[in-house]
């Protein structure tokens, strides 16, 4: 069954929601210390810290944003944005372009399928999880006839085949095979893509290739056989199979991906914003 959106895990980030923000500042307790040698920015930082703890804000939640917490506690802007700085990088908010900052859940936020971040950076950056990857093939082959429609290729024309094993602190979580243009051979299989932390999208981001689109599709099946397998779970296990084609600034086809990931070791959710432009 293939569905639009899907989460294995309910999770009200990405739903934008707002929020009476002056109400909710008004029940957090505390206040800048003036005199006190601690920085600005940590104080608040600890201030919203706080009232996410109490549940004054919830994961889901916007919390006020820049000039609201200016006015409330008065704060250079600058101070306030290295405060939601040090929210991010302690994994307590997401920052959304023209949206806001949202409170997230630290231990269950699990992959969140974007555009520019793969399975690597959304666990190991965003939830400081480790990650093991064990390369199972790399070599040039034709791509199946999926990954040819994909890539605008000859179902002759050979493709960089990659196949991988994840494991998400050290539990088996993912297989994926990525069909990628050939001329990428050399560039990765001398990469750390071949090492257990390596990250492939780091390593085409650092050679020019950066994703400025993906089409990206989520059904709900159960694991065949040789897939089980290697999952070490009972074929037909419900599995996500996740399937993925990237693209560049000139919109040319360069990844085409197949992932399949076990909701009971990570949890997926597909992130949604509003069309800016069409506002």
């Amino acid at each position: 069954m293939t569905t639009r959106i899907i989460s294995a895990r309910p999770w009200r980030y990405g739903k934008l929601q707002e929020v009476n923000t002056v109400d909710q500042v008004a029940h957090t307790s505390g206040e800048i210390d003036r005199a006190s040698p601690e920085p600005y920015y940590l104080q608040l930082s600890q201030l919203i810290e706080d009232a996410i703890d109490r549940g004054t804000y919830r994961p889901g939640d916007k919390i006020p944003g820049e000039t609201e917490l200016c006015r409330i506690y008065d704060l250079a802007r600058s101070t306030v944005r290295e405060t939601l700085r040090v929210l991010e990088d302690r994994n307590r908010i997401r920052v959304v372009a023209r949206r806001g900052a949202f409170v997230i859940d630290p231990k269950g936020s699990g992959w969140v399928l974007q555009v520019a971040d793969g399975f690597f950076e959304g666990e190991v950056h965003n939830n400081q999880r480790n990650v093991e990857t064990r390369v199972l093939e790399a070599k040039l082959a034709p791509p199946s006839g999926a990954a040819a429609r994909a890539l605008n290729r000859s179902p002759e024309a050979n493709c960089l085949l990659l196949r991988r094993l994840r494991r998400l602190d050290g539990n088996l979580a993912l297989y994926s095979i990525n069909y990628l243009l050939p001329e990428f051979h050399d560039m990765i299989l001398e990469s750390e893509v071949m090492q257990p932390h390596g990250s492939l999208n780091r390593v085409l981001k650092a050679n020019g290739y950066r994703t400025f689109g993906a089409r990206r599709t989520v059904e709900s099946i159960g694991a065949p056989a040789p897939v089980g397998k290697l999952l070490e779970i009972p074929e037909g296990t419900p599995v996500l199979l996740i399937t993925s084609v990237s693209w560049n600034q000139d919109q040319k086809p360069f990844d085409f991906y197949t992932s399949w990931v076990r909701t009971d070791i990570v949890k997926v959710t597909v992130e949604a914003s509003a069309n800016i432009a069409a506002q």
